[in-house]
């Protein structure tokens, strides 16, 4: 199974704030926290893609106050910096890869290999906003490139249960690429030309998407809450330009899910 990481680092990294107080809400502990669980997730096929899929994931976090933070949708980052709201660190993630056998569309295509992307986060923090800027390059030789992402999140209470507040949050992102990204996702050489039928296309990098997600979490015990999302993305630039997208796929790319989880402690 391929599962496009960053559709679900969209959809999961949407409220920063909200998700670190993790069920019933609260002050966020000095200590660690580790929370687990599990839920369906609706997304393209690929990245690109006009059909979707449901697919079953786990959810584990684990954190140590505001210095670490690591899970299976985001990666690993560590806080080596905080100060007056600022925080920055060092950053690694990985993508998962692509498939031919994923969906029909990607028939000659070839495949793209999973990804390792290491590289460093700067964030803000300022009552209910919060700004998130991540770099990362791949070193392990799968899409090859550098992706560079930005976001932002407004998180507030909007009602409370007997377990704590409902917590909303929703906010913009923008994904910029090096053209080695694009190519491997959006590009079409030669060989793919003339097995496919498709152009020859060489995309470049810069901008390659931009969206919205929202994202409500509800308290139903102490420990457990449900965490329902949406995301809406739409491909810009090369990538939205690819005979890939414009003759088998779709700009428009949409995601949603709902997961329930458990904080151990």
């Amino acid at each position: 199974m391929r599962v496009q990481g960053l559709m679900i680092a969209c959809a999961l990294g949407v409220a920063p704030p909200a998700w670190a107080q993790g069920p019933g809400g609260g002050a966020k502990p000095d200590g660690w926290q580790v929370q687990v669980g599990g839920g369906g997730l609706v997304t393209p096929d690929f990245r690109g893609s006009a059909d979707y899929r449901v697919r079953a994931l786990p959810y584990v976090s684990v954190k140590f106050g505001d210095e670490l933070e690591a899970s299976v949708q985001e990666g690993v980052s560590f806080a080596l910096v905080e100060r007056n709201g600022f925080s920055a660190g060092p950053l690694a993630r990985f993508r998962f890869g692509q498939e031919e056998d994923d969906n029909r569309a990607l028939i000659g295509l070839g495949e793209v290999d999973p990804s390792l992307e290491a590289g460093g986060f700067l964030g803000y923090r300022r009552g209910p906003l919060s700004l998130r800027l991540t770099a990362g390059q791949d070193v392990i030789g799968g899409h090859g490139g550098g992706v560079t992402e930005l976001g932002a999140a407004l998180t507030a209470p909007i009602m409370r249960t007997a377990a704590g507040p409902v917590l909303a949050s929703a906010g913009p992102k923008m994904t910029f690429v090096t053209s080695r990204v694009n190519r491997a996702y959006f590009g079409v050489d030669g060989s793919q030309a003339a097995a496919t039928g498709l152009p020859v296309f060489r995309p470049s990098g810069g901008l390659q998407a931009a969206g919205l997600n929202m994202m409500l979490i509800a308290p139903i015990a102490p420990k457990l809450s449900v965490v329902g999302f949406v995301g809406f993305e739409r491909l810009l630039g090369d990538a939205a330009d690819s005979p890939r997208v414009q003759q088998r796929g779709s700009r428009d790319q949409a995601s949603g899910g709902i997961f329930i989880t458990y904080r151990l402690f």
